[in-house]
C-alpha cells in the first residue's frame, strides 16, 4: 500500500530562491561604492593617480577640518582633501617656476 503524504521535516526556501534571473541586455546597477562617471571636458585633467606621501597627523587634521569648512561655507560637496592637495601643489610648483 503506497501512502503519499508530506515529509515531516522541510526545510525553509532560501531567499535567494526568489531572486529574478539577470538579463544581460540590462545595464549593471550602480554599486553602493562606485561612482557614476562624469564626462570630462577637453581642458580639464581628472584626479587619477593616488600620490602616498607622509605628513604629520597634526597636518592632516587641519587639512580635514579645512575640506570640511570649505564644504558647509560653499555648500560645494565636490570640494575633497585631494582637490584641495592638488589646488595647492599645483599654486606651489607654478610659485617656484616649476
Amino acid at each position: 500500500m503506497n501512502v503519499n503524504r508530506a515529509p515531516a521535516i522541510t526545510r525553509p526556501p532560501h531567499p535567494a530562491e526568489n531572486l529574478p534571473t539577470r538579463d544581460e541586455s540590462r545595464p549593471a546597477a550602480q554599486t553602493p561604492g562606485s561612482q557614476p562617471a562624469t564626462p570630462v571636458t577637453p581642458g580639464e585633467e581628472r584626479l587619477t593617480a593616488q600620490h602616498n606621501v607622509r605628513i604629520r597627523p597634526s597636518t592632516k587634521d587641519r587639512l580635514g577640518r579645512g575640506v570640511d569648512k570649505l564644504r558647509y561655507d560653499s555648500g560645494d560637496r565636490s570640494i575633497s582633501i585631494a582637490s584641495v592637495t592638488d589646488v595647492a601643489l599645483d599654486e606651489y610648483l607654478t610659485r617656484h617656476g616649476l
